[in-house]
This record gives structure tokens, sequence and C-alpha cells, in this order.
């Protein structure tokens, strides 16, 4: 270490060297998701500092939801959480050097419920084609996600579901082009189904996202309901600003 970086130093805290420090072996698979990281009292010695400092680190390394600590257990490493971009969820699983995975549960044409047909722009009492599917991550489920659409041209099937993006077959199927999304997010508690499917227990939090696209014209294309387990993935938004 040079000169300039010991100085440097001086003005971090030693809580946040720690929590750094602790944060690059959880990173490089030191200390693996499920495994246990030292005892405070193990780390007092290993870092030479107080236990009030090693509880700052860990309760830092706590909130960013990459340790579990429990009182009268040992402190464990969280399994990471996927980053969702919202009705994009194969091609960001796969960006992460996942599998992704898709089971179908239905594809069917049936009367929606009556506020996914306000958002579509329908009159009650008229029929939409519905996909309802479960996303995994290397077989781990992370989505139950049910899909309306709008108006058709030409069929999907169950295979061209399992190995495509939603994003790109619906509007290649509905002859549109995709303009804009319009998505909303909602802290949730898995009702029985869902959480069955997601291989959770019934009251464990997750994320509804709701999501209305929209051709050129305009014009609702289809409306996606996706319920997100909690504990796995995170969802992540991004803007896109014009300096004038």
């Amino acid at each position: 270490m040079n000169t300039l970086d010991e100085q440097t130093l001086r003005y971090i805290p030693k809580y946040y060297r720690i929590r750094q420090d602790l944060l690059e072996k959880i990173r490089d698979g030191r200390f693996p998701a499920g495994s246990s990281i030292p005892s405070e009292t193990e780390l007092c010695a290993i870092y030479g500092v107080s236990r009030g400092t090693i509880r700052r680190a860990l309760d830092e390394l706590d909130r960013s939801g990459l340790i579990e600590r429990a009182p009268g257990r040992s402190t464990t490493v969280c399994t990471p959480k996927i980053p969702l971009l919202a009705s994009g969820f194969r091609s960001d699983i796969a960006n992460k050097g996942l599998r992704p995975g898709t089971e179908v549960l239905s594809i069917t044409a049936a009367e929606p419920p009556w506020d996914v047909a306000r958002l579509l722009g329908i009159p009650g009492g008229r029929t939409v084609d519905i996909i309802e599917r479960v996303i995994s991550a290397n077989d781990t489920p992370l989505v139950v996600e049910t899909v309306f659409i709008r108006s058709l041209k030409e069929a999907i099937v169950e295979s061209e579901v399992k190995s495509n993006s939603l994003l790109t077959l619906i509007p290649v199927k509905s002859r549109a082009i995709l303009s804009r999304a319009v998505e909303t997010y909602e802290p949730i508690i898995l009702a029985a189904e869902d959480a069955t499917l997601l291989g959770c227990s019934q009251g464990d939090l997750a994320i509804r996202d709701q999501a209305v696209l929209y051709d050129g014209d305009g014009c609702p294309l289809y409306v996606s309901i996706a319920i997100v387990r909690g504990d796995r993935a995170k969802i992540v938004t991004e803007a896109t600003f014009s300096v004038i």
C-alpha cells in the first residue's frame, strides 16, 4: 500500500472498510451463498476492532440483503437476488448467465377480469387470448405471469412461449410495433396458489408487477400481471433523460 492510500484510508471509517472487505469476499465466492461467516468475536480478532464496529459493518450488509442475522444463530450469506427488468424476464435471467426456463400453465381464450378489460380498452364480455406461465432461473421458480393479449393475428403455441420472450413474440403475432409500457409495482403477500407455484410459503412477501404495453398507435397491445418472488429477485427500472 502506498503513502497516498494510507492517508486516504485514515478518512474512511473502520466499519466501512470491514463492510467492503466482507462484501468482496461474498462476491468472489470466499463466503458462498448459504455459508456462515465468522462470528462477531472472530471478526473482532481478525480485524482488531471493537464489537460495536463489527456490528455496524454487519448491520450494513444485513440492510443490503447480503447476509441474514438471527439471535442465537450464525450469520449466513444470502442467495443473491437476480435483477429483473419487468416485461423482459427471460432475457434478463439469461443476461446474468443463468438458465431461463418456462413452464406453460395454460393458453386459452376467455373473458378477462373487468379491470384488465378496462386497461385493454375493450368492452365487457369480449374474449382475449390469455397465457399463464411460470418463469424460472436454474430451475428455481421466480415469476408467475398471466398475460392478456388484446388482438392476435396469428395463434401462439406452447413451444413458442417456452423458447421466446413474450416481449418480442406478442408484437410479431399481433403484427404490431411495441412502443411503450406503463408499469405499476405493488408489494403483496403470496396467496396459496402462487406460493405453491413459486416454491414459497403462503404469506411470504412478493412484488406484483402490472404492465400495460402499447403499440405504435398508442393502443393497448397486452397486459401482463406478474407475481415476482421477493426473496430471489428484485425489480430494476431504467430512465433516460434529455438535457436541453
